[in-house]
């Protein structure tokens, strides 16, 4: 039996690889605030005369709010009275996510069919999302599940199993189908993300063109044919703020299209063109990334033939997409604050040589070109740029280096007041001393982020030496911030190990003294008689890294947070007139990649530190 690539109901039940290391800290729950009352009520006078159902909206959702992971109250509250109702569901239905679990399911099918609900809690739903889970899917299909991977495997035929796998494709699509329905006709939605690994057809975009989100995710799905948006299957404008796009076509199409020979455009061209035509008015925020099948010599993606206008577009990532000079210009002529770039966009020659952007903040280079032409045209294009104020650059391993010889004597060499945040990801193993010298000039930034070699490759870590680095980097009086990315440190047993092993052997202390260093941070397991290796070299290795950042915080009076050896610590420090020496704490339970939050404050969209440690834990 084949299996349609776009179409593999397989992949819905088993989904993808989950992360192996930890990204915790920094993902704190970001709980969309309730709903004003007066607005899900869409007019209506409120039923109750009592006095705490009176007060000012804003006061009710404040109430809503404290109430939110409190189920016990918001059930009781639902049930005194209608005003009290509404406010529950303003609290508990803020966010919904459609699993394919049997509660979504249930919300689902009674949204559709029940007026009281579509009424009540369809008004309070500011976020929907749409990602099945593989669990809910192989347990609603359990015949099919057990016919592929369980005991049924080898007792149905071909055409049994063609027959359970139709009907369960027919099921997701017809309970997608009335996700969609649902969706669209929530009067206040605001955010919709849509994850899902089963291709999409013409419907879903005739529907979710018309909702009233105005901030969309379309993360990775494949779409049955490149249509064009435009009426009647969709209005004649979607007004989207904030777009992030990862659209491709259907493997089918995409071998129905080869087949027939080169065309000369691509093949998903009447689909972008037309979608950004109908957002483009409104777009503030775009992130596009392109995951589908292409070939070296496949058309550029375009967004027409004649250049579009995005007058709000102020913020602006591109990752894998290979666009045709009238995209590129069409993009770089909007008011951008921050842009974020790849080699697949910088080695088209049009895309630095554009005009300054007069109110450009934010630049990323997050996968850096190979060619050394493309990287002193990076440099340039920064060198007209001066009131940058984040920067984010990287190095490939194997690639040109750019960043010691390139991009730090510009900085240093023109007048960068504003530059406050300052991420170098080099493609060395370590940082000389020059570079570090010229950080050391930059006085105007407040968080510095810097990583050294490769990722992937053990030979290729970083061996900080932070003596070095406290000095040369002493004259940033205004630091806040350091994250030590990609760091290590030698190997206690095998001399002969490159430091990249480091992480993975986590050779146990020579003694448990620095172990036991700070027992107030293991309290809970104190109790305990044995202590294991690798728990010794865990509680040794944080001690050492807590004392690294005490000692940088005795250099930069105003640093608040560090990241090195993967772990996050802040800074407390004694109240002022008081003495005392400046003391780190831990701000997670154990070592953290804490690249959602590295992403956030230096911009990096490409930020990576995999290694195999976490294997072992």
């Amino acid at each position: 039996m084949k299996f349609d690539v776009s179409r593999d109901f397989r992949s819905l039940m088993i989904g993808k690889p989950a992360p192996t290391k930890a990204d915790n800290f920094g993902r704190e729950s970001n709980r969309l605030r309730s709903i004003l009352l007066d607005k899900v009520m869409q007019g209506r006078p409120r039923a109750s005369s009592s006095k705490l159902l009176q007060l000012p909206a804003e006061i009710l959702a404040e109430i809503a709010d404290l109430l939110s992971d409190d189920t016990e109250s918001l059930s009781s509250l639902f049930g005194v009275n209608s005003d009290c109702r509404q406010l529950a569901c303003c609290s508990y239905l803020t966010e919904v996510n459609f699993d394919y679990g049997l509660d979504a399911k249930d919300l689902v099918s009674h949204y559709v069919e029940n007026k009281l609900l579509k009424y009540i809690g369809g008004p309070c739903i500011r976020k929907a999302t749409f990602a099945s889970q593989p669990q809910h899917v192989a347990d609603t299909h359990r015949e099919l599940y057990d016919t592929l991977y369980g005991k049924n495997a080898e007792r149905v035929t071909d055409e049994q199993l063609q027959v359970l796998y139709n009907e369960a494709c027919e099921e997701y699509v017809a309970t997608r189908a009335a996700t969609v329905k649902a969706i669209s006709s929530l009067p206040n939605l605001e955010t919709l993300i849509w994850k899902d690994q089963y291709s999409l057809d013409k419907g879903f975009f005739e529907k979710i063109t018309r909702c009233s989100a105005r901030q969309v995710e379309l993360d990775g799905p494949a779409i049955d044919d490149a249509w064009s948006l435009t009426p009647p299957l969709t209005p004649s404008t979607w007004p989207l703020t904030s777009l992030k796009l990862d659209v491709s076509l259907a493997q089918d199409k995409w071998n129905e299209i080869k087949s027939k020979g080169e065309t000369g455009t691509h093949h998903m061209a009447p689909f972008f063109s037309s979608l950004f035509r109908l957002c483009a008015p409104t777009l503030e925020s775009l992130t596009w990334s392109y995951s589908g099948v292409t070939r070296e010599d496949e058309a550029l993606i375009s967004i027409g033939e004649n250049a579009v206008s995005f007058p709000r577009l102020r913020y602006l990532r591109l990752q894998f997409v290979k666009l045709d000079s009238v995209a590129i210009s069409s993009f770089l002529a909007a008011p951008l604050r921050s842009l974020d770039l790849d080699d697949k966009v910088l080695n088209n020659p049009s895309t630095l040589d554009c005009e300054p952007l007069r109110d450009l903040e934010d630049f990323v280079v997050s996968h850096p070109p190979n060619k050394a032409s493309v990287c002193r045209r990076i440099a340039k294009f920064i060198s007209q740029h001066t009131g940058l104020r984040r920067l984010c650059l990287r190095e490939n391993l194997g690639g040109t280096k750019y960043l010691n010889d390139g991009i730090l004597p510009t900085l240093t060499s023109l007048d960068f007041r504003n530059l406050s945040s300052l991420y170098l990801a080099g493609g060395r193993s370590r940082i000389p001393d020059k570079p570090l010298r010229m950080i050391g000039q930059l006085v105007s930034l407040e968080q510095l982020g810097l990583s050294a070699g490769s990722p992937f490759e053990f030979e290729h870590w970083w061996d900080v030496d932070h003596d070095k680095l406290r000095h040369r980097l002493s004259p940033l009086q205004r630091f806040t911030k350091l994250a030590l990315v990609h760091d290590t440190y030698p190997v206690a047993q095998g001399d002969d190990l490159p430091s990249g092993f480091y992480y993975l052997l986590r050779s146990p202390p020579e003694s448990l003294e620095e172990a036991n260093a700070r027992p107030e941070l293991d309290m809970e397991e104190n109790g305990r008689r044995w202590v294991g290796m690798f728990k010794a070299w865990d509680r040794a290795h944080r001690n050492r890294m807590l004392t690294e950042a005490e000692k940088y915080a005795a250099v930069f009076p105003e640093l608040e947070w560090v990241y090195s050896g993967q772990w996050s610590m802040g800074i407390i420090r004694t109240p002022e007139g008081q003495c005392g020496l400046p003391k780190a704490i831990p701000l997670t339970k154990k070592r953290d990649q804490c690249r959602t939050y590295q992403e956030a404050i230096f911009g990096d969209s490409c930020y990576m530190d995999s290694d195999l440690s976490e294997f072992m834990d």
